[in-house]
């Protein structure tokens, strides 16, 4: 008897899954610590983006994935200060070079120029992130308080105008 519970036992080893994979059906793995030929995209958005002549040109604002998951393009945020003002301007994630300086930081440079990527055609995304839809909420809620101040503004004009129309003469 327990050389059948031994054999039943070894067999049941033998037939269990090995460690590390997801028995979903099929052998799926999961990745529990990032390799080291890996990056975050979370850790380029927002990253400063440099030109061959070290200039910092503008940062990466997003990346763009083909169906079979690999980055295609890089959305670059260019002009501006801060956000404001700048343009999206996408280009091929292979114009990247990437490197990391003496201190081991990665270093994203751009062969393009700053007038170059200036003039360079806006890009336009067709899906939006809640990002998106804020930033474009935000523009449409301050054009609207610059209109309602500058409707407000020649309204007190015409109001002080019809004051002095009515006031004796000094």
């Amino acid at each position: 008897m327990k050389a059948k519970l031994a054999a039943a036992f070894a067999a049941s080893l033998l037939l269990a899954p090995v460690a590390g994979l997801a028995q979903t059906g099929s052998a799926e793995r999961f990745v529990t610590v990032q390799p080291a030929d890996q990056w975050l995209a979370s850790q380029f958005i927002g990253q400063g983006a440099t030109n061959q002549a070290g200039e910092t040109i503008g940062s990466i604002n997003d990346l763009l994935f083909d169906k079979s998951g690999r980055i295609a393009n890089v959305v670059i945020g260019v002009g501006g200060f801060l956000g404001i003002g700048e343009k999206a301007v996408a280009i091929p994630y292979s114009a990247l070079a990437i490197t990391a300086d003496g201190n081991g930081k990665r270093v994203i440079k751009v062969g393009l120029s700053r007038e170059r990527l200036n003039k360079a055609p806006d890009f336009r995304a067709t899906e939006k992130t809640t990002y998106m839809r804020a930033k474009e909420q935000a523009g449409d809620l301050g054009q609207k308080a610059v209109d309602k101040a500058t409707e407000l503004k020649d309204k007190a004009g015409r109001k002080i105008e019809e004051m002095r129309g009515t006031e004796p003469a000094k």
